[in-house]
């Protein structure tokens, strides 16, 4: 005879399986950081990085093909050395132009965040400390 296994209520304290919950997401992303729209800039910045990120796995796993290709010893190894060669060049060309475009992506918020922070620090500052970041103007003494 089999035995029946009974199933038991979760505990509250036990973790839940699965994803996070479409609402926890969204309060994820609206958040406000600065009184600046910097979530939508964020979640762009970061589908970048991924998608440069998946572009590399990519160029990974053609590169570990052809090595298996070699090993095979089926194919020409010249011509799978010229097609690696090849591969190579365009990571390269591909990695040149998408860093140059995340480097003046990067340049110009860390301007930004920059300002920001400057913008920030002056509204912090105690009042005794501006009078001594303002430079002194001499006055013409009157003989």
């Amino acid at each position: 005879m089999a035995a029946t296994k009974t199933k038991r209520s979760r505990s509250i304290a036990e973790p839940q399986r699965g994803r996070p919950s479409r609402k926890f997401n969204r309060r994820l992303h609206d958040v406000n950081i600065g009184g600046m729209e910097s979530r939508p800039k964020l979640k762009l910045k970061n589908r970048l990085y991924e998608a440069v990120y998946d572009l590399q796995r990519g160029f990974g796993l053609l590169q570990e093909v052809y090595d298996r290709l070699l090993r095979l010893a089926v194919f020409r190894r010249d011509y799978l050395h010229a097609f690696h060669t090849m591969l190579e060049e365009l990571r390269a060309r591909t990695n040149c132009e998408l860093t140059e475009a995340l480097r003046d992506r990067e340049t110009r918020d860390s301007a930004h965040l920059g300002r920001l922070r400057r913008k920030w620090e002056r509204r912090f500052q105690a009042p005794d400390d501006t009078a001594q970041t303002k430079p002194a103007t001499a006055k013409p003494h009157r003989s």
